[in-house]
């Protein structure tokens, strides 16, 4: 996609003003800890994507980009905090400038602004996986199986496809939802047509038995089958009544029997026993502050989940990435399961009774019209008023959330409104008392009754069938896309597994030539096991090293960028992630980096001097291309082992009469520059298995090789007949053992350890010359047109040639 070529940052993080020339190459910096690395991350991720990676996400929610990107002395002027990136983009073969600041990180200034410019820039900024930092590479490796699908779907840019399957999901779990209290409900109206058509086997047969009987007597014709379009009183309409009433005594005598029933059942032992254990459980959740936390936000979350379309937060508007507030959501959900198990188990106790409170409620309503069809009109206004206490139990007891609110209806379930059993007992001694009627009146009531029950049956069922089918349907769509993302998932997967088998084969050739993996996806999941020299699939953190995991870590995250960007995978910033991989395997790990992503620029941090001298030795980088910071401070930032620099700050110490500090400087830029030529040079270094050399290890070995190289140069110039040249480089030679005799730094080969540690004793003017007489030494080891130390061709093998960068120092060494 993008290449950084130049950056300036201003009064950003720990920065206060920084510029660096990456040129649209390889680039590493080093430096101690807390010397600044980081930050110059952080301003290449802010350049691309307005954001900081570091600042968002879990275990940040007291910290913010608004408030503590601008460096601290400039938190209360964003505007200040300031990055200006200069980038190269392959693709369209153009040169952009990105300039953006805290206070407006969502509207940078882009030049040229042009269309395709921002149109990439645009999927750059979705993209932040190009930085990595050690806390993040892990995540893919040695993590749950869920978390590393969330964290690879996510920089696979697939995470709207585990997004659309909870959707489905959800569609298919309300949808199974809807069958319970369908199914309540028809069976109740069974149950009342049942009743009504006084049949012990509710079958065709037996209905068209029992309901042409009646129409036999009432003169109408027998029909010959049942539909859910059959009137039961079909031509029952021409034939007059005699009935005052317009309803069956027979029927209402036993729906009034059946609600006496129901009101004695709720009112027993078993009913009170039922209601105590569920109370029990019900009550287990509302002690628990946490699950009933849960309960009463999970229905929320689902519905916040879906809502979150942009970067801003659908509640509150807090402005943060899309994919962190889907992650935040998510992960809370995930914590509903255990509880979610819970409030099924008691869901499924409360089944039974919401199916008695179904029925009681159609039956107080039914019997309570009952009393305004006869006459005298009877009140039965306190059955309707119950019918309401029924009606809203239900509710409650159904929505479960509050469960307070439950357990108040599980207590009262045994209890009736004043005056109902006798309102019930006196309508059914009313209507007993009724005369009876002639058998066509029966008949024609039989008919009307059955007929009104047997729609609403058939209603029911038909509510019932078609939730069933919905159900059905939306349960079967979630099953196929799964099915099929996971089979498309797992080909993608599969990829990425072979590519990265690969990469890791390539960093341990020497003892896992042989290294497999495994990627597992599964729905929601994605597993990850590795192969542990043949003795079978284990996940990385069984058996492997941390710097193994590590590797694979880079490894996997490696092939996850170039499954996704392939071509346009130009830019990875690897901040401080390769600090586990051990010694053996670090020239491997530079190889892989350098040979398989010859088009990938890296910008590297690290802070072991080792591992620059890897990334220089292997041609990682290339001279010029790195920076070293020495120190960091609140007020200046970052400082680089600029030779101006350090002279500067040891001459100002010294002028304060800090020589201690002075010292201390001098001595680590000595060991600084001593490091460098030794590797350039290719001195003879005393070996150390912790390769923690010291200045009196470093310096004179350094030295020593340089004269060496200088009385070749001129013993080979001589043996050429370049005379010329061989004068040239004796007053290089002459020069050079003035300045190191100056220094006295000859008599460190009698006690290497002396000079510098005493140093700090020293007085002002004692230190003075030895700081001239080291600048003068350092100085003349410098270029002076491109500013660069010498160094020797090739890295390897018999010296040929002692040069710098720019060629001004050329001296053949080849006989």
């Amino acid at each position: 996609m993008v290449q950084a070529r130049k950056i300036t940052i201003k009064e950003f993080r720990g920065i206060r003003n920084l510029s660096i020339d990456f040129n649209g190459k390889n680039f590493a910096i080093c430096g101690h800890n807390g010397t600044g690395k980081s930050g110059v991350v952080d301003a290449l991720e802010f350049a691309l994507t307005g954001n900081i990676s570091r600042l968002s996400g879990k275990g940040t929610r007291v910290v913010s980009l608004k408030d503590h990107a601008p460096h601290v002395d400039s938190r209360n002027n964003p505007e200040k905090a300031e990055v200006t990136l200069e980038i190269y983009i392959p693709s369209i073969k153009k040169i952009a400038t990105i300039v953006r600041n805290v206070k407006s990180p969502s509207s940078p200034i882009i030049a040229p602004d042009d269309l395709d410019i921002k149109k990439i820039l645009d999927q750059v900024s979705i993209h932040p996986e190009f930085v990595l930092s050690r806390r993040e590479i892990i995540k893919y490796v040695v993590t749950t199986p869920g978390e590393r699908a969330e964290e690879v779907q996510a920089l696979l840019r697939l995470s709207e496809i585990e997004d659309l399957r909870q959707i489905l999901n959800k569609v298919a779990n309300s949808c199974s939802k809807e069958i319970a209290p369908l199914e309540r409900e028809r069976d109740s109206s069974k149950i009342r047509l049942i009743s009504a058509l006084e049949v012990v086997d509710f079958n065709q047969k037996n209905i068209l038995e029992v309901v042409n009987r009646r129409r036999d007597t009432l003169g109408l014709s027998p029909l010959a089958s049942l539909t859910t379009r059959t009137s039961l009183k079909d031509g029952l309409s021409v034939v007059a009544s005699s009935n005052q009433f317009v309803f069956s005594k027979t029927t209402a005598l036993k729906d009034i029997a059946r609600l006496n029933i129901l009101i004695s059942y709720i009112k027993s032992k078993e009913a009170r026993d039922i209601c105590a254990d569920i109370e029990k459980d019900l009550l287990s959740i509302e002690n628990n502050s946490d699950v009933l936390k849960h309960l009463t936000r999970e229905n929320f979350l689902r519905s916040a989940l879906l809502l979150i379309n942009d970067d801003f937060c659908p509640v509150c508007d807090t402005e943060l990435s899309l994919e962190n507030l889907k992650k935040i959501v998510e992960a809370k959900l995930k914590t509903f399961e255990e509880v979610k198990s819970k409030r099924t188990a008691i869901e499924i106790k409360l089944s039974p009774l919401l199916s008695i409170l179904d029925e009681l409620r159609s039956l107080l309503l039914t019997v309570a019209n009952y009393g305004t069809q006869v006459f005298p009109v009877i009140d039965t206004g306190r059955l309707r008023d119950h019918y309401k206490i029924i009606n809203d139990r239900i509710i409650k007891i159904e929505a479960f959330i509050p469960v307070a609110d439950t357990i108040k209806e599980i207590k009262e379930f045994s209890k009736f409104s004043n005056g109902v059993e006798i309102v019930v007992n006196s309508l059914e001694v009313f209507i007993g008392k009724l005369p009876s009627l002639t058998e066509k009146d029966n008949a024609r009531e039989y008919l009307t009754i059955c007929q009104e029950r047997f729609s609403a049956f058939n209603s029911n069922s038909a509510k019932l069938a078609q939730a069933k089918s919905r159900a059905s349907l939306s349960s079967k769509v979630y099953e196929i896309y799964s099915n099929k993302s996971t089979e498309i998932l797992d080909n993608i997967y599969k990829e990425v597994e072979s590519n990265f088998s690969e990469l890791y084969r390539i960093i341990n050739s020497h003892d896992e030539g042989e290294f497999t993996a495994q990627l597992i996806p599964s729905t929601g999941k994605l597993g990850f096991d590795v192969n542990f020299y043949g003795r079978g699939f284990f996940p990385p953190g069984a058996y492997h090293s941390e710097g193994h995991q590590d590797s694979m870590g880079l490894c996997l995250y490696l092939a996850l960028m170039n499954h996704l960007l392939g071509n346009g995978f130009t830019l990875a910033v690897l901040d401080d992630v390769l600090m586990s991989v051990d010694s053996g395997h670090r020239r491997e790990v530079c190889n892989l980096l350098k040979s398989k992503f010859p088009n990938t620029q890296f910008i590297l941090t690290t802070h072991d001097r080792v591992w620059l001298t890897h990334m220089s030795t292997v041609g990682l980088i290339s001279q010029g291309s790195s920076l070293h910071f020495r120190d960091w401070n609140v007020d200046s930032g970052p400082a680089d082992w600029n030779k101006v620099d350090v002279w500067q700050k040891i001459y100002d110490d010294l002028d304060k009469d800090e020589v201690k500090s002075a010292a201390a400087t001098l001595r680590d830029y000595l060991e600084f520059i001593s490091t460098e030529l030794c590797h350039r040079l290719r001195a003879k270094v005393e070996f150390r298995g912790d390769a923690q050399f010291q200045l009196g290890d470093l310096l004179p070995s350094a030295m020593s090789c340089f004269k060496e190289l200088l009385i070749r140069g001129e013993s080979i110039a001589t043996s050429w007949k370049k005379t010329e040249e061989a004068e040239k480089i004796r007053k290089i030679k002459d020069n050079f053992n003035l300045l190191v005799t100056a220094s006295y730094l000859e008599q460190w080969q009698i006690n290497k350890a002396i000079h510098c540690n005493e140093w700090a004793n020293f007085t002002k003017r004692d230190f003075i010359p030895v700081v001239d007489a080291f600048k003068s030494l350092v100085n003349f080891l410098f270029c002076n047109d491109c500013n660069g130390l010498p160094e020797v061709v090739p890295n390897r093998g018999e010296r040929e040639v002692l040069k710098c960068n720019c060629g001004s120092m050329n001296i053949n060494l080849k006989k």
